[in-house]
């Protein structure tokens, strides 16, 4: 009697043994959500080169994980890879959002090609896809888009970016729009430069510096 107690109690600590196995096995699976969010990780603590590995694998694991193609697009911009940091972000563009992700993933798509555009000088497409951006984010009642992962970055940046490039191609109404927009934000007494004058468009461009300067630190 005590030896078939003992097979079955061995019987019971083995089959308990693999269950526990097969738990840990799965609950150590990672999906395409589990890899972009420890790329997230990585991103934040400015590890952008293994942060870009995560990603890549979590668009191999689910090639329309949205979220993985918007770090993509963001690791390729901080290595300065911009040509893959645009190609990424306009593929991620074309994805859908999942239902249960609570983040916009399509304003930070659009805010990050509004940023490569402009910094392969692609004025023409940095304004197309920042007015896209303000087309979305800009709500009644609502605070301002911050980058969910840089608190540094918000919507005043994007304007700045816009301010900018419309600056580099001539249409200097709609920069004198964006700069006043971001004073306004900033509570600030300064008046934005109206003169188009070849004086005035110097002051215009050393105004927008100093504010771009001025909104990397805040």
């Amino acid at each position: 009697m005590t030896g078939r107690m003992s097979k079955t109690t061995l019987l019971f600590i083995m089959t308990i043994g693999l269950i526990t196995v097969d738990a840990c096995r799965k609950k150590f699976y990672a999906t395409a959500e589990d890899m972009a969010e420890y790329g997230w990780e990585l991103f934040e603590t400015k590890e952008y080169l293994p942060s870009n590995a995560w990603f890549l694998d979590a668009v191999s694991e689910d090639s329309d994980w949205k979220d993985g193609y918007n770090g993509l697009g963001w690791t390729y911009a901080k290595l300065m890879v911009l040509d893959s940091s645009v190609f990424h972000f306009t593929t991620g563009l074309t994805k859908k959002q999942h239902q249960w992700n609570p983040i916009d993933v399509q304003s930070e798509i659009l805010a990050g090609l509004t940023f490569a555009n402009h910094a392969l000088g692609k004025d023409a497409k940095a304004i197309q896809y920042g007015s896209a951006f303000l087309d979305s984010t800009v709500k009644p009642l609502t605070s301002g888009w911050t980058f969910t992962h840089d608190s540094l970055l918000n919507y005043l940046d994007v304007r700045i970016t816009l301010a900018s490039s419309y600056f580099a191609v001539g249409k200097f109404d709609s920069t004198i729009l964006q700069v006043a927009v971001i004073l306004d934000s900033l509570n600030s007494g300064e008046l934005p430069v109206t003169d188009t004058s070849l004086l005035g468009r110097k002051a215009m461009a050393k105004q927008i510096m100093t504010l771009q300067d001025y909104l990397l630190t805040k």
